[in-house]
Formats: structure tokens, C-alpha cells, sequence
């Protein structure tokens, strides 16, 4: 038996994914913690026990690492759980539960406020920018699809992009409430539930419309018929 194959012991592509993983992870950590103007290759190394050389050894620059960190980012937002309520549900249940869910295990975590602070740290990186915009239309495409999916009521109504950029704006406002927590007269949390109650109304009224029928193309009174040719 090879020193590689005994039982138990990691190969070296094994230990340098769990090197890179522990300073992901120690990245979003600091960042949380100190903001994004704090975080350096050097206190980056620092936080996790290794050199600089040992973190550039993995990551060639912050830049790169910023990357590494908003995809882990939006793997846990997309792995955080199942928030798409079975159709079978009335409308108005299976808002209340998609938002909540939706809220408590992405936009009411630390972590969606990492993933802003590196979006505002990394203005004057173009190649952050491009990876960030690339991921958001991911993100957003698939947000979309199961949406829609969960409520079919809305997949024909004309104005359903906007109704769809209204939930899920409404939904990162709530997740930035968390800067003021602890500031003002009404707690961030009893805010975002009012809200969030609210957007569920709304979600449930626009599934019980009847969907908008099309422009009759008959030439009704004072109608002009287009002139052949």
C-alpha cells in the first residue's frame, strides 16, 4: 500500500481545498466583522493562521479572492433551503411562506451584508464588477424561473417583471434594515415583518385577478382601419 492510498490520509488536492474553503470562510468572517476596507491579504493571513505567501499562494490577489468569497456567497443562498411552498397551497399561504423563508435564510443573514459590502469595497475593480454582474444574472434567472413556477397565477400578467423586481427588491431593502439594528424607535425585525405581511397581500390579490386579456384587434367606434398598402 502507497503512502497516497493509505485510509485516512488527504491528498494534496484534497488539503488544498480545505486550505482555500478555511480562508473563504475566514474572508466573509473578517469582512463581517471589520467591513471591507479591513480586509487585506495580510490580515487575511493573519485571521487564519498562515503566511501571505501561504494565502497568495491560493489567491493571486484580493480581487481574485473577492470572487472566490461572492460565489461561496451564492452557493449558501441558493443551498440555504427549499423556498419554493408546494402550488397545491392557497395563494395567500404560500406568499407567507416564501417570503419568510426567503428572508430568514438569505436577506436577514450576516452574510447578505458581506456580499454588499464587497460589491461597494470593490467599485474600482472592473473584473469584481463583471464576475458580480455575471453571478446576479445567474441568480436573478433562476429566481425567477421558480417564481413563476410557485405562482402561476402571475407567469401571464403583463407587468410580471415588475412584480417580480418589486418582491425581490423589497426583499434586499429588508435584508439592509440589519445596518440599523439597534438604531430607532421600531425594531429592524418587527418592521421587516409588517412588510413582509404586506407584500404576501399583495402577492395573494394578484394571484385572484383575472388575467389581463389582450387588445381586441376589431376597429371599434371612431377607429381608423389601416389603409392597405
Amino acid at each position: 500500500m502507497t503512502a497516497s492510498s493509505r485510509p485516512g490520509r488527504r491528498s494534496h488536492a484534497e488539503r488544498s481545498a480545505q486550505t482555500r474553503q478555511h480562508l473563504i470562510s475566514t474572508a466573509i468572517d473578517l469582512i463581517g466583522q471589520q467591513g471591507f476596507g479591513q480586509m487585506s491579504i495580510h490580515a487575511l493571513a493573519r485571521s487564519a493562521g498562515l503566511t501571505s505567501g501561504a494565502v497568495q499562494h491560493h489567491f493571486e490577489s484580493k480581487a481574485v479572492l473577492m470572487m472566490q468569497v461572492l460565489d461561496e456567497l451564492l452557493r449558501s443562498h441558493i443551498d440555504a433551503g427549499e423556498f419554493w411552498p408546494p402550488v397545491a397551497l392557497g395563494a395567500q399561504e404560500r406568499a407567507a411562506r416564501f417570503l419568510q423563508t426567503l428572508h430568514t435564510l438569505v436577506y436577514a443573514q450576516p452574510r447578505f451584508l458581506v456580499a454588499w459590502n464587497i460589491y461597494l469595497g470593490s467599485r474600482g475593480q472592473p473584473e469584481v464588477l463583471d464576475h458580480i454582474a455575471r453571478q446576479r444574472d445567474a441568480l436573478d434567472a433562476q429566481l425567477s424561473q421558480g417564481f413563476f413556477a410557485t405562482f402561476p397565477e402571475l407567469a401571464a400578467q403583463p407587468d410580471r417583471e415588475a412584480l417580480l423586481g418589486l418582491v425581490f427588491s423589497t426583499l434586499r431593502g429588508l435584508g439592509l434594515l440589519q445596518l440599523f439594528e439597534g438604531h430607532g424607535r421600531t425594531p429592524p425585525s418587527a418592521s421587516a415583518s409588517a412588510q413582509l405581511a404586506l407584500l404576501a397581500e399583495l402577492i395573494a390579490a394578484r394571484c385572484a385577478a383575472p388575467a389581463a386579456k389582450p387588445p381586441s384587434r376589431s376597429a371599434g367606434p371612431g377607429r381608423r382601419r389601416a389603409s392597405p398598402g
